[in-house]
């Protein structure tokens, strides 16, 4: 049986941890994919530059902001990921598809999402569902509905305490459980099915801003 002495002593080491063990394990599997990733995220940037550089008002700031905001938090998730952090990545990626849904929400001419949220009278545990809704007017495409529900279904399964994240906690692989971050044999499976919606996000972020993008520009169209 663990002392208190070992207790603390785990704890301790955990929270100094840089995870760079349990991260090279995720690595020997997944650098490809991680690279895959870092393009796609690279082209999203790149896109996001003159949206960002356009904003001559507040209001636009918004939406460049939030639209810059998905794009970081995408990173931190899948950085969370690959360190072994899956509870808390899953957290975070809630977050990604929020600000993913509430920027191009913002971004629609004449839909009032964009004040109400300044205001303070919005939230986004709304956005994907009114995302959803107002597809035709946001003019987006048809094939790019499905990465959003995708997300919009996987976020749902760590937003609040599961059998999901008690089963983190817990080795599949070997006796024991862990404290912090893992990397367990035993849920490859399952790690390589969010590491592929983790891309595929990433694969249509660009699409994404260009969305956001093509609806700033009406704004000022009467």
């Amino acid at each position: 049986m663990e002392t208190f002495e070992q207790a603390r002593d785990t704890i301790y080491k955990e929270l100094l941890s840089d995870d760079s063990e349990v991260r090279s394990e995720y690595v020997k599997l997944y650098d490809a994919d991680a690279k895959r990733f870092s393009e796609a995220m690279a082209r999203a940037i790149v896109a996001w530059r003159p949206l960002d550089s356009d904003a001559k008002d507040e209001k636009r700031g918004y939406v460049a902001a939030l639209s810059y905001a998905a794009i970081t938090l995408h990173v931190l998730s899948f950085k969370l990921f690959l360190s072994g952090h899956i509870v808390a990545a899953g957290n975070l990626f809630r977050q990604v598809v929020e600000s993913i849904a509430l920027a191009l929400l913002c971004s629609g001419k004449n839909l009032g999402f964009l004040d109400r949220f300044v205001a303070d009278k919005y939230s986004s545990n709304d956005a994907v569902r009114d995302v959803l809704r107002n597809w035709d007017k946001l003019g987006l495409k048809a094939n790019a509905a499905e990465p959003m529900k995708n997300g919009q279904n996987f976020y749902h399964k760590y937003s609040h305490i599961s059998r999901l994240t008690l089963a983190n906690q817990i080795s599949f692989s070997e006796p024991g459980i862990y404290v912090g971050a893992a990397f367990d044999k035993g849920k490859v499976e399952a790690y390589n099915k969010e590491v592929a919606g983790r891309v595929s996000l990433a694969d249509a972020f660009e699409s994404f801003i260009e969305g956001v993008k093509e609806n700033v520009s009406k704004w000022d169209a009467p």
